[in-house]
Protein backbone atom coordinates (compact mmCIF):
# COMPACT_ATOMS: atom_id res chain seq x y z
CA UNK A 1 0.00 0.00 0.00
CA UNK A 2 1.23 3.50 -0.80
CA UNK A 3 2.90 4.94 2.29
CA UNK A 4 1.24 8.37 1.93
CA UNK A 5 -2.28 7.09 2.42
CA UNK A 6 -1.18 4.45 4.89
CA UNK A 7 0.74 6.90 7.03
CA UNK A 8 -2.01 9.51 7.04
CA UNK A 9 -4.57 6.86 7.86
CA UNK A 10 -2.52 5.47 10.70
CA UNK A 11 -1.99 8.92 12.18
CA UNK A 12 -5.72 9.61 12.00
CA UNK A 13 -6.43 6.35 13.80
CA UNK A 14 -3.92 7.18 16.50
CA UNK A 15 -5.49 10.60 16.90
CA UNK A 16 -8.91 9.02 17.28
CA UNK A 17 -7.59 6.97 20.18
CA UNK A 18 -8.38 3.66 18.57
CA UNK A 19 -4.91 2.17 18.84
CA UNK A 20 -5.23 2.32 22.62
CA UNK A 21 -1.84 3.76 23.47
CA UNK A 22 -1.19 5.84 26.55
CA UNK A 23 -2.40 9.43 26.53
CA UNK A 24 1.08 10.91 26.94
CA UNK A 25 2.11 8.83 23.92
CA UNK A 26 -0.78 10.26 21.89
CA UNK A 27 0.41 13.80 22.61
CA UNK A 28 4.00 12.95 21.76
CA UNK A 29 3.05 11.08 18.58
CA UNK A 30 0.77 13.88 17.46
CA UNK A 31 3.32 16.64 17.90
CA UNK A 32 5.96 14.57 16.11
CA UNK A 33 3.66 13.35 13.32
CA UNK A 34 5.13 15.50 10.51
CA UNK A 35 8.67 14.32 11.29
CA UNK A 36 7.61 10.68 11.58
CA UNK A 37 5.67 10.76 8.32
CA UNK A 38 8.50 12.53 6.53
CA UNK A 39 10.91 9.85 7.72
CA UNK A 40 8.60 7.06 6.53
CA UNK A 41 8.11 8.59 3.11
CA UNK A 42 11.85 9.01 2.72
CA UNK A 43 12.37 5.38 3.75
CA UNK A 44 10.00 4.19 1.05
CA UNK A 45 10.89 6.61 -1.73
CA UNK A 46 14.50 7.68 -1.12
CA UNK A 47 13.59 11.34 -1.54
CA UNK A 48 16.01 13.87 -2.94
CA UNK A 49 16.95 16.76 -0.66
CA UNK A 50 14.59 19.26 -2.42
CA UNK A 51 11.77 16.70 -2.28
CA UNK A 52 12.42 15.97 1.40
CA UNK A 53 12.38 19.66 2.26
CA UNK A 54 9.10 20.23 0.45
CA UNK A 55 7.57 17.10 1.99
CA UNK A 56 8.43 18.45 5.46
CA UNK A 57 6.82 21.80 4.61
CA UNK A 58 3.70 20.18 3.13
CA UNK A 59 3.28 17.88 6.14
CA UNK A 60 3.74 20.79 8.55
CA UNK A 61 0.97 22.69 6.75
CA UNK A 62 -1.30 19.64 6.82
CA UNK A 63 -0.55 19.17 10.52
CA UNK A 64 -1.52 22.77 11.34
CA UNK A 65 -4.76 22.39 9.39
CA UNK A 66 -5.51 19.10 11.14
CA UNK A 67 -4.91 20.65 14.57
CA UNK A 68 -7.29 23.53 13.82
CA UNK A 69 -9.96 21.60 11.94
CA UNK A 70 -10.09 17.88 12.63
CA UNK A 71 -8.85 17.57 16.21
CA UNK A 72 -12.06 19.15 17.56
CA UNK A 73 -14.04 16.71 15.39
CA UNK A 74 -12.01 13.80 16.78
CA UNK A 75 -12.83 15.02 20.29
CA UNK A 76 -16.50 15.23 19.37
CA UNK A 77 -16.46 11.66 18.07
CA UNK A 78 -14.84 10.46 21.29
CA UNK A 79 -17.39 12.35 23.35
CA UNK A 80 -20.22 10.53 21.57
CA UNK A 81 -18.49 7.20 22.12
CA UNK A 82 -17.77 7.97 25.77
CA UNK A 83 -21.44 8.62 26.40
CA UNK A 84 -22.37 5.24 24.96
CA UNK A 85 -19.76 3.10 26.71
CA UNK A 86 -21.34 2.68 30.16
CA UNK A 87 -24.09 0.50 28.67
CA UNK A 88 -23.93 -2.48 26.31
CA UNK A 89 -23.54 -1.38 22.67
CA UNK A 90 -25.01 -2.86 19.53
CA UNK A 91 -23.11 -3.73 16.38
CA UNK A 92 -25.00 -0.92 14.63
CA UNK A 93 -23.70 1.62 17.16
CA UNK A 94 -20.14 0.37 16.70
CA UNK A 95 -20.44 0.58 12.91
CA UNK A 96 -21.76 4.15 13.11
CA UNK A 97 -18.67 5.15 15.11
CA UNK A 98 -16.48 3.43 12.51
CA UNK A 99 -18.27 5.25 9.68
CA UNK A 100 -17.77 8.59 11.44
CA UNK A 101 -14.06 7.87 11.75
CA UNK A 102 -13.83 6.95 8.06
CA UNK A 103 -15.48 10.27 7.18
CA UNK A 104 -12.86 12.16 9.15
CA UNK A 105 -10.04 10.24 7.45
CA UNK A 106 -11.58 11.09 4.06
CA UNK A 107 -11.55 14.77 5.04
CA UNK A 108 -7.85 14.49 5.80
CA UNK A 109 -7.12 12.81 2.48
CA UNK A 110 -9.07 15.45 0.58
CA UNK A 111 -6.99 18.16 2.23
CA UNK A 112 -3.79 16.27 1.41
CA UNK A 113 -4.67 15.78 -2.27
CA UNK A 114 -2.58 18.68 -3.69
CA UNK A 115 0.48 17.36 -1.86
CA UNK A 116 -0.18 13.84 -3.12
CA UNK A 117 -0.53 15.13 -6.68
CA UNK A 118 2.74 17.04 -6.46
CA UNK A 119 4.75 14.19 -4.96
CA UNK A 120 3.37 11.52 -7.30
CA UNK A 121 4.21 13.69 -10.32
CA UNK A 122 7.74 14.34 -9.05
CA UNK A 123 8.84 10.74 -8.56
CA UNK A 124 11.53 9.23 -10.76
CA UNK A 125 11.64 5.67 -12.06
CA UNK A 126 14.40 4.91 -9.54
CA UNK A 127 12.12 6.08 -6.71
CA UNK A 128 9.26 3.94 -8.00
CA UNK A 129 11.63 0.96 -7.98
CA UNK A 130 12.62 1.88 -4.41
CA UNK A 131 8.93 1.75 -3.51
CA UNK A 132 8.63 -1.69 -5.12
CA UNK A 133 11.58 -2.96 -3.10
CA UNK A 134 10.06 -1.70 0.13
CA UNK A 135 6.76 -3.31 -0.84
CA UNK A 136 8.54 -6.64 -1.32
CA UNK A 137 10.32 -6.29 2.05
CA UNK A 138 7.04 -5.42 3.74
CA UNK A 139 5.30 -8.36 2.09
CA UNK A 140 7.97 -10.75 3.37
CA UNK A 141 7.36 -9.52 6.91
CA UNK A 142 3.58 -9.73 6.46
CA UNK A 143 3.80 -13.30 5.17
CA UNK A 144 6.01 -14.32 8.08
CA UNK A 145 3.47 -12.96 10.56
CA UNK A 146 0.18 -13.89 8.89
CA UNK A 147 0.68 -16.56 6.21
CA UNK A 148 3.42 -18.83 7.52
CA UNK A 149 1.96 -19.83 10.92
CA UNK A 150 -0.47 -22.79 11.04
CA UNK A 151 -4.14 -21.90 11.72
CA UNK A 152 -4.03 -22.63 15.44
CA UNK A 153 -0.97 -20.45 16.00
CA UNK A 154 -2.48 -17.71 13.83
CA UNK A 155 -5.66 -17.69 15.92
CA UNK A 156 -3.58 -17.48 19.09
CA UNK A 157 -1.53 -14.63 17.63
CA UNK A 158 -4.70 -12.69 16.77
CA UNK A 159 -6.08 -13.39 20.23
CA UNK A 160 -2.97 -12.12 22.00
CA UNK A 161 -2.89 -8.94 19.91
CA UNK A 162 -6.56 -8.19 20.58
CA UNK A 163 -6.24 -9.11 24.23
CA UNK A 164 -3.38 -6.65 24.71
CA UNK A 165 -5.25 -3.81 23.00
CA UNK A 166 -8.49 -4.56 24.81
CA UNK A 167 -6.83 -4.67 28.23
CA UNK A 168 -5.17 -1.32 27.54
CA UNK A 169 -8.68 0.02 27.13
CA UNK A 170 -10.77 -1.85 29.72
CA UNK A 171 -8.19 -3.09 32.22
CA UNK A 172 -7.46 -6.73 33.00
CA UNK A 173 -9.92 -9.16 31.41
CA UNK A 174 -11.37 -12.12 33.27
CA UNK A 175 -12.47 -15.43 31.79
CA UNK A 176 -15.97 -14.32 30.58
CA UNK A 177 -14.44 -11.44 28.60
CA UNK A 178 -11.60 -13.59 27.30
CA UNK A 179 -14.14 -16.18 26.17
CA UNK A 180 -16.05 -13.50 24.25
CA UNK A 181 -12.82 -12.40 22.57
CA UNK A 182 -11.96 -15.97 21.60
CA UNK A 183 -15.50 -16.49 20.28
CA UNK A 184 -15.14 -13.47 18.00
CA UNK A 185 -11.82 -14.75 16.62
CA UNK A 186 -13.13 -18.31 16.18
CA UNK A 187 -16.04 -17.06 14.07
CA UNK A 188 -14.02 -14.53 12.08
CA UNK A 189 -13.94 -14.78 8.29
CA UNK A 190 -10.40 -13.40 8.20
CA UNK A 191 -8.49 -15.19 5.43
CA UNK A 192 -4.80 -14.22 5.22
CA UNK A 193 -4.45 -15.62 1.69
CA UNK A 194 -7.30 -13.46 0.40
CA UNK A 195 -6.05 -10.44 2.29
CA UNK A 196 -2.53 -10.93 0.94
CA UNK A 197 -3.78 -11.21 -2.65
CA UNK A 198 -5.60 -7.89 -2.32
CA UNK A 199 -2.53 -6.34 -0.72
CA UNK A 200 -0.49 -7.31 -3.78
CA UNK A 201 -3.19 -6.04 -6.14
CA UNK A 202 -3.15 -2.64 -4.44
CA UNK A 203 0.63 -2.45 -4.58
CA UNK A 204 0.75 -3.33 -8.27
CA UNK A 205 -2.07 -0.88 -8.96
CA UNK A 206 -0.11 1.90 -7.27
CA UNK A 207 3.07 1.21 -9.24
CA UNK A 208 1.13 1.19 -12.51
CA UNK A 209 -0.55 4.49 -11.59
CA UNK A 210 2.76 6.13 -10.70
CA UNK A 211 4.31 5.02 -13.98
CA UNK A 212 1.33 6.40 -15.92
CA UNK A 213 1.77 9.69 -14.08
CA UNK A 214 5.49 9.70 -14.91
CA UNK A 215 4.70 9.10 -18.58
CA UNK A 216 2.54 12.24 -18.67
CA UNK A 217 4.54 14.35 -16.26
CA UNK A 218 3.18 17.88 -15.94
CA UNK A 219 -0.43 16.95 -16.67
CA UNK A 220 -1.89 17.89 -13.29
CA UNK A 221 -5.49 17.06 -14.16
CA UNK A 222 -4.48 13.60 -15.35
CA UNK A 223 -2.38 13.02 -12.24
CA UNK A 224 -5.26 14.03 -10.00
CA UNK A 225 -7.67 11.75 -11.86
CA UNK A 226 -5.27 8.81 -11.69
CA UNK A 227 -4.69 9.26 -7.96
CA UNK A 228 -8.39 9.60 -7.25
CA UNK A 229 -9.01 6.42 -9.19
CA UNK A 230 -6.36 4.61 -7.20
CA UNK A 231 -7.76 5.79 -3.88
CA UNK A 232 -11.25 4.79 -4.96
CA UNK A 233 -10.00 1.28 -5.76
CA UNK A 234 -8.18 1.25 -2.44
CA UNK A 235 -11.43 1.93 -0.59
CA UNK A 236 -13.60 -0.26 -2.82
CA UNK A 237 -11.77 -3.12 -4.48
CA UNK A 238 -12.59 -3.80 -8.15
CA UNK A 239 -12.65 -7.47 -7.11
CA UNK A 240 -16.31 -7.88 -6.15
CA UNK A 241 -15.62 -11.05 -4.16
CA UNK A 242 -12.96 -9.30 -2.13
CA UNK A 243 -15.24 -6.32 -1.52
CA UNK A 244 -17.91 -8.65 -0.13
CA UNK A 245 -15.21 -10.19 2.08
CA UNK A 246 -14.05 -6.75 3.27
CA UNK A 247 -17.61 -5.74 4.10
CA UNK A 248 -18.06 -8.98 6.03
CA UNK A 249 -14.92 -8.26 8.08
CA UNK A 250 -16.18 -4.79 8.99
CA UNK A 251 -19.58 -6.17 9.99
CA UNK A 252 -17.91 -8.90 12.03
CA UNK A 253 -15.65 -6.36 13.69
CA UNK A 254 -18.64 -4.27 14.75
CA UNK A 255 -20.45 -7.34 16.05
CA UNK A 256 -17.28 -8.54 17.78
CA UNK A 257 -16.83 -5.23 19.55
CA UNK A 258 -20.47 -5.33 20.69
CA UNK A 259 -20.03 -8.90 21.94
CA UNK A 260 -16.86 -8.17 23.91
CA UNK A 261 -18.11 -4.84 25.26
CA UNK A 262 -21.36 -6.45 26.43
CA UNK A 263 -19.31 -9.06 28.31
CA UNK A 264 -17.53 -6.38 30.31
CA UNK A 265 -18.39 -5.62 33.92
CA UNK A 266 -19.72 -2.16 34.86
CA UNK A 267 -16.33 -1.36 36.36
CA UNK A 268 -14.53 -2.31 33.14
CA UNK A 269 -16.89 -0.13 31.11
CA UNK A 270 -16.19 2.78 33.45
CA UNK A 271 -12.48 2.19 32.84
CA UNK A 272 -13.19 2.45 29.11
CA UNK A 273 -15.10 5.70 29.73
CA UNK A 274 -12.08 7.06 31.60
CA UNK A 275 -9.73 5.99 28.80
CA UNK A 276 -11.83 7.66 26.12
CA UNK A 277 -12.27 10.76 28.28
CA UNK A 278 -8.52 11.11 28.64
CA UNK A 279 -8.05 10.96 24.87
CA UNK A 280 -10.85 13.47 24.40
CA UNK A 281 -9.20 15.93 26.79
CA UNK A 282 -5.85 15.39 25.08
CA UNK A 283 -7.37 16.29 21.70
CA UNK A 284 -9.05 19.37 23.13
CA UNK A 285 -5.76 20.51 24.69
CA UNK A 286 -3.81 19.82 21.49
CA UNK A 287 -6.39 21.69 19.40
CA UNK A 288 -5.98 24.72 21.68
CA UNK A 289 -2.25 24.87 21.00
CA UNK A 290 -1.06 27.27 18.35
CA UNK A 291 2.12 26.43 16.48
CA UNK A 292 4.12 29.15 14.75
CA UNK A 293 4.68 28.28 11.07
Amino acid sequence: MFPLRTSIGVVALVLAGLLLVGCSTVKLAYNQAPQLLSWQLNRYLDLSQPQAERVRDELADLHRWHRDTLLPEHAGLLQKLRQQLPAPMSAEQACRAYADLRTQIDQLLARAEPSLVWLASDLSEAQIRSLQKKQADSNADWKKEWLDPPPDKLREHRYQLLLSRTEDFYGTLQEPQKAALRSYIAQSSFDPQRTYAERQRRQQDLVQVLRKIAAERGNTDQTRALLRGYLARLNTSPDAAYQRYATTLVDEGCAGFALVHSAMTPAQRLQAVASIGAYEQDFIALAAQRVTP
